[in-house]
């Protein structure tokens, strides 16, 4: 029983101050580094991002030349700024930023950036602030339903899609309809998933520059387009052998859960990890410290015995 006691004891011994001394430096850590400037430059450290914004929609919302022509048509019209540059005020008639800015999305900045992170905004809701008519569409979409918002497929740096075929894009979610298409008559002639699915609005671009219909439902205009002929032989567009119906491709769409900053870590699971450590360090060592020890002792009373004898 003394044995053991004396193992759990040296343990004690050897892990408390590891654990202190752990948790000492996880504190000073946090507390030395400053990080940077918020007035630093974003390209700083993002230039691929930087060099994508700069060619996108987003960083010529102010200076694209059709916008400029349409704008000065219209008279100028001060509305039109509050989507086409950063942070702009309707009563002084004046904005932070021409375009779409980091900070638009990016917003508010940390004072300690970058060791804490920049928010992210990533709903739909902030796209529809601007894209109003598409974010319209979008919301009698399958896409909605799934929680599939509109940075699932479009670049916000870039404002562009994610891949170069738009058909790829899709198959990422839509596998097995993907899968099946390949072998269709329609694939065959060269359509892809967003000649039917993403139709070309008819008429003049509405507010927010809607040019496709979001809703990803086919229309029956757009079926006309190509099988106009078509509509007075039904034998020939259904024949006798039924269409077996598609799975359900949504399915494979999974929603992620994203955080705009980290959870913080507490050190005291770095102390709690050291002192373990350390315990089990002291246990080890204890039968040689304790072996270590009698001998001293020996080695001192045979000291004492020789003292006695002279």
């Amino acid at each position: 029983m003394n044995k053991w006691i004396f193992r759990i004891g040296v343990g004690l011994a050897v892990a408390l101050p590891v654990a202190l001394f752990t948790a000492a430096m996880a504190g000073a850590g946090d507390s030395t580094q400053t990080g940077v400037a918020p007035d630093i430059p974003c390209q700083v450290c993002h230039s691929e991002i930087e060099e994508a914004w700069v060619d996108g929609a987003h960083g010529n919302a102010t200076v694209d030349p059709t916008f400029r022509t349409a704008w000065e048509e219209q008279g100028e019209p001060r509305e039109c700024l509050a989507c086409h540059t950063t942070g702009y005020d309707p009563v002084s008639d004046t904005w932070k930023a021409e375009g779409i800015t980091c900070e638009a999305c990016h917003s508010p900045v940390p004072a300690n950036h970058p060791q804490d992170p920049m928010p992210a905004e990533r709903s739909a809701k902030l796209c529809g602030s601007c894209h109003t008519e598409t974010m319209f569409e979008w919301q009698a979409s399958k896409h909605r339903e799934t929680d599939l918002a509109c940075t699932g497929c479009h670049d916000p740096h870039a404002a562009s899609l994610k891949k170069a075929d738009s058909s790829a894009l899709c198959a990422t979610c839509h596998r097995e309809r993907a899968s099946n298409f390949a072998h269709s008559q329609h694939n065959q002639v060269g359509l892809g998933c967003a000649d039917c699915h993403l139709a070309t609005l008819d008429g003049e671009e509405g507010e927010g520059h809607a040019v496709r219909d979001h809703s990803f439902n086919v229309k029956l205009t757009t079926c006309n387009a190509c099988h106009a002929y078509q509509m007075h032989d039904p034998v020939a567009v259904h024949p006798d052998k039924p269409t077996p119906e598609p799975a359900d491709a949504m399915a494979s769409v999974e929603t992620l859960s994203v955080q705009p900053e980290p959870s913080p870590v507490s050190p005291v699971g770095f102390a709690a990890l050291s002192g373990l450590i350390g315990m089990a360090s002291g246990m080890i060592l204890a039968p040689w410290l304790e072996r270590w020890y009698r001998r001293l002792r020996q080695e001192g009373d045979g000291i004492e015995r020789e003292a006695d004898d002279e």
